[in-house]
Formats: C-alpha cells, structure tokens, sequence
C-alpha cells in the first residue's frame, strides 16, 4: 500500500511530505497525526445550525434578496431541520 502513496495525494502534501526530516513518521498513525496537523485548519468545514443564527438582514437589503441569502446558506450545512 505504501507504494501507492504518491499516487493519493496531492502535490502539495507530496512536497510537504517528502520535505519532513528522515524517521520524523515511523508509523500509519504517525502519518496520519502530522497529515491533520498540517491540513487540517486548510479543510472547508461545512457550517451548523448555528451559523443560521448569524445571518442577519442588512440595511437597505430587501426581505427577498435576505431570504434567498438564508437559503443559499442554509442548502451549504448538512442535517438542518425545516
């Protein structure tokens, strides 16, 4: 499986990867704790209910145009009820 590493990832975690320090990754698991050290903060987090709460209309924004805001959000966060 190791021999098919360089085919899964992305240039970009390539080049990070074969930059480490030699045995700096011993293990899968030592693979997989620096990966979601290093990439993890650069990985699009789809929003909660939470973020519902935060849409607000906007002065001189008209009640049409701030609803089809809410909805386009509302449609980017998984499991919200209606």
């Amino acid at each position: 499986m190791a021999n098919y590493l360089p085919f899964c990832l992305e240039p970009a975690v390539w080049i990070w990867l074969t930059s480490l320090p030699e045995r700096l990754i011993t293990s899968w698991g030592d693979l997989n704790r620096k990966l979601i050290e290093s990439f993890q903060a650069t990985r699009n987090r789809p929003g909660n209910h939470f973020d519902l709460t935060q849409i607000k209309q906007k002065p001189e924004e008209s009640l049409r145009d701030y609803i089809k805001r809410f909805c386009a959000k509302k449609t980017e966060i998984p499991n919200v009820p209606d």
